[in-house]
């Protein structure tokens, strides 16, 4: 943080809080009415619920105090988690525990339950094949589901399980966010919200249906967002709805909801574009769910949950792009061999279209029984089982071949309604104990989920999940006491998450050879060939269900009006879901050309014919590369979590909540991928090809540490409806460095300038290049080999080492303490207006840091943003 912008920080807060303290208000009586925000103190921080367990309640108070856009915002109230600017124009996905909001190994394994039912993100399969993964404009496949289409207006809160999770909850690795639907009695609500780059507006209302309890709860909401107001065509738009009916029965109750989306994506390709360029993004959804309690109250049944839910999707990517100047051949043949192939236009626009309908249905049935065991042992013991199927029903890749993307040649069409469904049978049990000993209570949840796949690709054994939660409480005692509470807690988990469409129904690979070409535009002869190699050993059968492995302890006490929640934490994630390059050899023909016009070349099926004679070739051997589903990814985490509730100031009016993290996560990539230098040797082909165990930075390990504390000054005045929070986010250490751990004895060596081998500490060496060489590799027979380090020094296999690029690739790069001034302000105006105001960063505090690993200066924290909203209810 530059001095300028230290000033500005610190003269922010010693305005405020003398503002504070001059207009200190009394104290007034507070009350539950949520509609009267002048007689009571709200709730604008998440707060950790009375569970065994560790998990992050936000209520409604806090959703529109925070005034988020989309879910994904709601995560900075979590600990540890920094602020990000709001960008509905990027998918928003969510993570728990993570070193960035973009880890998709951590998104994918984050289950978001929507009035019980899962937003599934299994079925996505919106990309151009394994090798086109991060083609297609705004897609969030192989991450988690995207979140913007969950509008925070329609909320009415969100609890997020950090922790270990029941065994009610399963497919997932990283946590659990659990979201409610607005329900219930409630006024006439509008509201409209305008940022720089956005415009919000969401009205709702909640009415009594007949006399006899029924509640029907309507709303709907839209969102405009365009991030660069220079180029009004790169848009995003949102429309949401949801119905909400909820019916209570002398023994039993029923809950409806209804919820659908409408999301579009534009992007343009800048104002040098040729007019008819664009691509899109079209995602719409729509979700049933159905639940409710039947209350049977028998000695050996308390009640009966029931559940059915469904989910159905449209996803649909397209683009229009204009080639000029190309003088490619291509072929869309999905047959082996020699085939006649197709003149590219040298001029044409070419339109792809990905289309997805992703289908989720599930059912579940848990039986409760709520009973005394003995006068002080009171036990809770449920069983369950559910039922789900996934698939989806999309035309899928659809492009002409006569006029396809460059980025498209050697991929095929391909319909995802021809990827059967994939099945979930489970089942689960677990017993919630509370006794007492004394002064002391004791709460025990243990329980056992076991899920069974069933898939055509492959045969999975039951996945067991076991998780137990305990917590100790060791002093509980009346508000008039200095120690009002202390209690520990831990727990221990395991957390199975299934695969997803993607990798289980990967489609097969093509590689196409040019080998002949013959092109005499004046007599009209052309002719070309070309020898396609397809391969089905895009599918793994080897692969296994990621699962990730949480222990945690906790510390939770009161002293006075402190209150403070500690959690220590250690994750052990392995079989991450990831990608290897794999390959295999085969030979083709490349026929000797004709330079003559005139010429009149064949295909025949014993090869190329001139004039009724054979044109000679040369046979040569190549590799055919691709994409395939693995188990790479390992991640170890561990860490604190801490939240400080210093209690309210009279004086000024102002509570103190203190939250943050400490976060150490090593990600390692252990996949074995291999890399097939695109050289000649002598007019051939190159005969080898280097088997790895890093990516093409010589790297295989990211390492990171973040220690970060946030700093909520809440100020309440009930009495004028006015709540406002300045928030100090301090970052105390941000490390990150890329590393390599072998697990084949073959680390990072250092050379000297004449490419001599030399002793030294290859990750903390800066002078001098870094290499690596292949664990194996792979000569045109497709026999495989152990590569010596001696073959390092030998010139047929010099091209197969792998350098970093720069000496300091592997340098820590280690940003030192900064920090960001976050404002939200919310005032009652009358009995039926409030207004709001956020802003993000408003000293402009972004200091730039030196990146040793890049050589480059780096800007820290996110840029000015501000917004206001108004709300309206009657």
């Amino acid at each position: 943080m530059n001095k300028y912008s230290q000033v500005k920080t610190w003269c922010a807060i010693f305005f405020l809080l003398c503002s504070l303290f001059i207009n200190g208000q009394e104290k007034t009586i507070p009350t539950d009415t949520l509609s009267n925000i002048r007689l009571r103190e709200v709730i604008v921080t998440a707060t950790q619920p009375n569970t065994p367990g560790t998990s992050s309640v936000i209520g409604q108070d806090a959703i529109r105090h925070i005034q988020a856009t989309d879910l994904s915002d709601l995560s900075q109230l979590l600990p540890g988690v920094l602020t990000r600017n709001p960008d509905l124009n990027t998918p928003a996905v969510f993570t728990i525990r993570s070193a960035t909001y973009e880890n998709a190994t951590n998104a994918l394994g984050t289950a978001i339950l929507v009035d019980g039912i899962r937003m599934n993100n299994n079925m996505n399969m919106q990309q151009m094949g394994l090798e086109g993964q991060s083609s297609l404009f705004n897609s969030s496949v192989l991450s988690g589901f995207d979140i913007r289409s969950l509008s925070p207006a329609s909320i009415e809160s969100v609890e997020v399980i950090r922790g270990i999770p029941s065994a009610r909850y399963g497919d997932t690795t990283s946590g659990v966010v659990l979201v409610n639907s607005k329900a219930g009695l409630q006024p006439y609500t509008v509201g409209l919200r305008f940022t720089a780059t956005e415009k919000l507006a969401s009205i709702s209302k909640g009415m009594a249906i007949g006399n006899h309890g029924g509640i029907l709860h309507l709303g709907a909401d839209y969102a405009l967002s365009a991030q660069d107001p220079r180029i009004p065509e790169q848009a995003f738009q949102r429309l949401g709805i949801q119905i909400a009916h909820s019916k209570d029965f002398p023994t039993a109750s029923l809950r409806f909801n209804l919820r659908g989306y409408w999301m579009r994506d534009k992007g343009g390709y800048g104002h040098n574009s040729v007019d008819g360029e664009f691509q899109k993004a079209f995602n719409r959804g729509l979700s049933f769910s159905a639940n409710g309690q039947w209350n049977l109250n028998k000695s050996w049944i308390s009640n009966l949950e029931y559940r059915t839910g469904l989910t159905y999707g449209y996803q649909k990517n397209e683009s229009s792009t204009y080639y000029s100047g190309t003088q490619q051949v291509t072929t869309y043949t999905r047959q082996p061999g020699e085939q006649a192939g197709i003149f590219l236009a040298p001029n044409y626009f070419s339109h792809l279209s990905v289309e997805g309908k992703p289908i989720y249905a599930d059912m579940s049935l848990t039986a409760n029984l709520r009973n005394t065991l003995y006068n002080n042992v009171y036990n809770h013991f449920l069983l369950g089982m559910e039922i789900s199927t996934e698939g989806n029903r999309g035309e899928g890749i659809v492009f002409d071949p006569l006029q396809p993307p460059l980025e498209m040649i050697q991929v095929r069409s391909r319909s995802f309604r021809s990827i059967p469904f994939v099945n979930h049978y489970t089942t689960l049990a677990e017993d919630k104990v509370s006794f007492h000993m004394g002064k002391m209570r004791t709460e025990l949840q243990a329980g056992l989920r076991i899920t069974q796949l069933q898939t055509k690709a492959l045969h999975y054994t039951p996945a067991v999940d076991p998780r137990i939660n305990l917590k100790q409480i060791l002093v509980e005692q009346n508000k008039d006491a200095m120690l009002k509470h202390l209690s520990i807690r831990a727990g221990w988990g395991l957390m199975h998450k299934m695969p997803i469409l993607t990798y289980l129904y990967p489609d097969k690979s093509y590689t196409d050879k040019n080998c002949f070409t013959y092109n005499d535009m004046e007599n009209g002869e052309r002719l070309t060939v070309m020898h396609t190699f397809a391969t089905g050993r895009t599918f793994n059968p080897k692969l296994c269900l990621p699962v990730n492995q949480k222990l945690e302890l906790g510390l939770n006490l009161q002293i006075g009006q402190v209150e403070a929640d500690i959690v220590w934490f250690r994750e052990h994630l392995r079989n991450g879901f990831s990608t290897s390059e794999q390959v295999e050899p085969f030979t083709y023909r490349r026929y000797d050309p004709l330079f003559n016009k005139g010429e009149h070349p064949e295909l025949t099926s014993d090869g190329v014919i001139n004039n009724g004679q054979p044109l000679p070739y040369t046979t040569y051997t190549t590799f055919a590369t691709y994409t395939s589903p693995d188990n790479g990814i390992e991640q170890l985490k561990q860490g604190i979590e801490y939240t400080f509730d210093m209690g309210h100031w009279d004086l000024l009016h102002t509570s103190l909540f203190i939250s943050g993290s400490y976060l150490n996560l090593h990600e390692k990539n252990t996949a074995l991928s291999a890399r097939y230098p695109q050289i000649e040797v002598n007019g051939k082909p190159y005969p080898y090809v280097g088997i790895y165990e890093t990516n093409s930075f010589a790297a295989n390990l990211k390492v990171w540490q973040q220690f970060s504390t946030r700093f909520q000054f809440i100020t309440q005045l009930p009495r004028i409806g006015l709540i406002t929070t300045l928030t100090l986010q301090a970052v105390w250490m941000d490390k990150q460095r890329r590393g390599m751990e072998s697990n084949y004895n073959n680390p990072v060596y250092l050379i000297d300038d004449n490419g001599n081998r030399i002793d030294g500490d290859p990750m903390t060496d800066t002078e001098h290049q870094k290499r690596i060489n292949p664990v194996y590799y792979m000569d045109s027979e497709g026999v495989q080999h152990l590569f010596t380090p001696e073959m390092a020094n030998d010139k047929r296999f010099a091209d197969l080492v792998l350098t970093t690029g720069t000496p300091t690739a592997f340098l820590t790069d280690s940003f030192g303490p900064y920090f960001l001034l976050n404002l939200r302000v919310t005032k009652e105006i009358g009995r039926y207006v409030s207004v709001a105001f956020c802003a993000n960063n408003f000293t402009q505090s972004n200091p730039k840091k030196y990146t040793c690993s890049t050589q480059q200066y780096t800007i820290q924290n996110p840029g000015l943003y501000y917004g206001a909203e108004i709300a309206i209810r009657f």
